[in-house]
């Protein structure tokens, strides 16, 4: 079974061997389904990780 990924940027479910890029930060590393989303997000990483934390940070949601 592959292991897949979420793009932090569109949230879209993205495998090692299909991305359209990685980037790393902060000693992750990041997979994109397109090279829009890397760009957008090597533009502002924190633009994206500061969402999907907010999203799950409340575990009563």
């Amino acid at each position: 079974m592959t292991e897949t990924f979420v793009d932090p940027v569109c949230g879209m479910d993205v495998t090692p061997e299909t991305s359209a890029g990685t980037s790393e930060y902060n000693g992750q590393t990041y997979y994109f389904c397109a090279p829009g989303c890397k760009r957008s997000f090597d533009k502002d990483p924190e633009k994206y990780l500061n969402k999907d934390e907010n999203t799950q940070s409340d575990p009563s949601s």
